[in-house]
């Protein structure tokens, strides 16, 4: 089975007022060309928005309910290359499969879960590939490793690249506890 591995470092643009700030990952991603990650590309309301753009991957969007400078998976919707997609996932399930997000793109069905207890491990899964990316590193030495095993598309890799601006805490039963404990205390306010 073919496997393969890259890595995006983390970078900042602090320029100008604090919400006009950008964050994100780049870098070479092999055979995929070169990858760019930015978050919040776009603010809307209490939405944010976090943007793939690359030489080779298909223009990708995730946007949602804003989660200090991420987008959430509340109120979430994706755009692969122009097109929509439908985001699916139970919040009460009590596996880590269970409340993975559900999509369909390109005629082909993605799962994207948590891999670990923590934040920092997920998958991207679907017939044949899995993409598995994990953080590491603090502050401008963070790092996002992507290890790719089988016959990854552009499509698969933007896919799993999109997921790296999003918070994604609510996949695992603690990040999901104590999200409603931050969101029940900021209604509050």
């Amino acid at each position: 089975m073919e496997k393969q591995t890259f890595t995006l470092g983390r970078w900042e643009d602090r320029s100008g007022h604090r919400l006009d700030w950008k964050f994100g990952y780049r870098g070479e991603a092999s055979s995929f060309g070169r990858i760019e990650v930015v978050y919040p590309a776009r603010r809307h309301g209490d939405h944010h928005v976090t943007e793939v753009t690359g030489d080779l991957v298909p223009t990708t969007t995730f946007d949602g309910w804003a989660y200090v400078r991420t987008p959430s998976l509340l109120f979430a919707s994706l755009t692969v290359g122009g097109a929509g997609v439908r985001l699916r996932r139970n919040r009460w399930a009590q596996t880590r499969a269970g409340r993975a997000v559900k999509m369909q793109v390109e005629g082909r069905s993605y799962r994207f879960q948590a891999t670990s207890g923590g934040t920092k491990n997920h998958a991207l899964i679907r017939d044949g590939v899995e993409i598995r990316t994990q953080h590491h590193g603090r502050g401008k030495a963070k790092k996002v490793t992507f290890t790719i095993t089988g016959a990854a598309t552009p499509t698969d890799v933007a896919l799993a690249a999109v997921m790296v601006g999003v918070d994604t805490r609510n996949l695992t039963r603690n990040g999901a506890i104590r999200s409603v404990f931050s969101r029940s205390l900021t209604w509050l306010d």
